[in-house]
């Protein structure tokens, strides 16, 4: 599940999206023909031990982005 707080505007064509759940973060990427993983973050320190991710989405897709994963809830 994504929380509201972890969507936020990127820049003036972007969303940002948070993801701590790698298989959804690739549905979405899937589903919308999106980036995979733009950002990772290792927040155990082992650069192999990937812990969360973020997504670019364009202004045109958030809405259905939003949509399916409140549907996937």
């Amino acid at each position: 599940m994504v929380k509201k707080e972890n969507i936020w505007k990127f820049n003036d064509d972007d969303w940002k999206i948070h993801f701590d759940d790698k298989e959804l973060m690739d549905k979405v990427c899937d589903k919308f023909n999106l980036e995979s993983a733009n950002t990772v973050y290792y927040e155990q320190g082992v650069l192999s031990e990937a812990t969360s991710w973020d997504i670019i989405v364009p202004d045109d897709k958030i809405e259905e982005v939003k949509k399916f994963l409140k549907d996937k809830a």
